[in-house]
């Protein structure tokens, strides 16, 4: 199934099962606390002004928690589909924002 992942100015399509659907809010706010716990080294900290560790990601950081995490026992992979869309194009869509 479609879902949103909607950023400041545009957003990406991923496809994910529906039970990430029916939960995504439960699970993009597990990400996030994933995400910017400093303790956890992933590839999105980049370092920046003064050398302060900073988040730089997109749905790729996400499809990538939910494959490694979510869905590391199941058939269904998140995949991503489309990047750097007009939001206003897919509203119909469920989505999350970040």
């Amino acid at each position: 199934m479609k879902l949103l992942v909607e950023f400041d100015i545009n957003g990406d399509i991923i496809d994910v099962p529906q039970f990430i659907i029916d939960n995504k809010d439960r699970y993009a706010s597990k990400f996030y606390q994933w995400l910017s716990d400093k303790r956890v080294h992933h590839s999105y900290w980049i370092k920046g002004p003064g050398g302060m560790k900073c988040l730089c990601y997109r749905s790729d950081a996400f499809v990538e928690w939910l494959n490694k995490k979510v869905l590391k026992e199941s058939n269904e992979k998140a995949v991503i589909l489309e990047q750097f869309v007009a939001i206003d194009e897919y509203i119909h869509l469920p989505s999350i924002f970040f």
